[in-house]
């Protein structure tokens, strides 16, 4: 990533065009400081991978709810440009890979505390 930020409630990392994966990992400690995430890009597609104990992923992306649907319980397995993902939950390490053949651009992954 090209910039990381930790601000007390936000954990968010950004970075330019990508079609190398991953795209963004995140290992402890931030990935189980902070409890729901915001992902999206404004090109390309993006899937999320989950390890709950050290960095074996399992197996299957993880399903995203789609923050800019009008139907609030929208479940999709990878990000669409231009829109907004979320998903919850403390893991051990987080993997946001490409998906398709688009090269992703200007990934963003924000961390936050809710709890």
């Amino acid at each position: 990533m090209s910039d990381t930020q930790n601000v007390a409630q936000v954990f968010a990392c950004t970075a330019g065009t990508n079609d190398n994966d991953p795209i963004v990992t995140v290992i402890g400690p931030h990935s189980l400081s902070y409890d729901t995430w915001v992902l999206g890009s404004t090109a390309g597609s993006m899937d999320v991978e989950v390890a709950l104990v050290g960095t074996t992923y399992l197996a299957t992306p993880i399903a995203l709810l789609d923050a800019t649907s009008l139907t609030p319980s929208t479940m999709v397995a990878a990000t669409t440009a231009g829109k907004a993902v979320v998903f919850r939950g403390k893991f051990a390490s987080i993997r946001v890979l490409q998906t398709g053949g688009t090269a992703v651009v200007a990934p963003s992954l924000v961390g936050y505390r809710t709890a």
